[in-house]
């Protein structure tokens, strides 16, 4: 049962909530204590929020040192569970749910472990509003779930500081995420386009000297050419007149036998 249906229990009777709490206590009686325990849940590594640190929506220089479950963890970069939708300029347009629950875990693991969040405070206003969604009148709505959580402690004051806190959590959150984000693309992503780029350069040379190459094997060609047309011409010159004169020597010869 919520905080807010707690305080307002001795006016309203919630009969769901009373059928579900009394399944809870009926399986918690049954259970033993091993498997009644609870076990914490695993929760990122977060800097310990301070009120001197500067607001989440801040811009902070990224930290390449940086650590984020989702991406120095042991699994690394998940691929995402569903594809995500693009606008047609390239944006993407909503984020994936795995990424909408990570920030649920991370405010509640905050809420239920930080000191500076123990009693009432923005979380429980705003989960509070959620049993009251039959109120159309937002306003109506926002003074009804305050005014019933002042009885817990709960102030405007309280309320602003632990939501900027909040806020602040998120932002330092974000803030590793994307120095550890750059270090990753730095590592695995850069690196590799600056092979690309030395390979592209290698082709680039390699390509000048075919060309250059290419050019030599013509120029060759061509003189290659022109010696076999400046040889072949001497040969056939040569054995034509060498044909000829012999020739000339057996029509002498054959005068000579005939005249004497």
């Amino acid at each position: 049962m919520s905080l807010f249906k707690q305080i307002l229990k001795p006016f309203v009777e919630f009969d769901e909530d009373q059928k579900n709490e009394q399944a809870k206590e009926n399986k918690a009686a049954s259970a033993s204590p091993a498997t009644s325990a609870a076990t914490p849940p695993n929760t990122p590594a977060t800097a310990q929020p301070t009120s001197a640190q500067p607001a989440a929506t801040g811009v902070a220089p990224l930290d390449l040192n940086a650590q984020h479950p989702l991406i120095t963890g042991n699994a690394g970069i998940a691929p995402p569970t569903q594809v995500p939708t693009y606008s047609q300029s390239g944006s993407i347009t909503g984020a994936l749910p795995e990424h909408e629950q990570y920030f649920e875990k991370l405010i509640n693991d905050e809420n239920a472990r930080n000191p500076l969040f123990q009693g009432t405070d923005y979380k429980e206003f705003v989960d509070s509003k959620v049993d009251i969604d039959d109120i159309q009148d937002e306003a109506l709505k926002y003074k009804t779930a305050f005014n019933v959580l002042k009885s817990t402690g709960l102030t405007k004051q309280k309320l602003l500081s632990t939501g900027q806190e909040y806020l602040n959590i998120i932002g330092r959150d974000m803030n590793a995420f994307q120095g550890a984000h750059a270090m990753k693309y730095q590592k695995e992503v850069r690196q590799k386009e600056i092979q690309i780029q030395k390979k592209a350069e290698e082709l680039q040379q390699l390509t000048q000297r075919i060309n250059a190459i290419k050019t030599e094997i013509n120029q060759l060609t061509q003189e290659i050419n022109l010696t076999k047309d400046n040889l072949n011409t001497v040969k056939n010159s040569y054995l034509l007149a060498g044909e000829n004169k012999q020739k000339e020597i057996q029509t002498e010869l054959q005068k000579i036998q005939q005249y004497f």
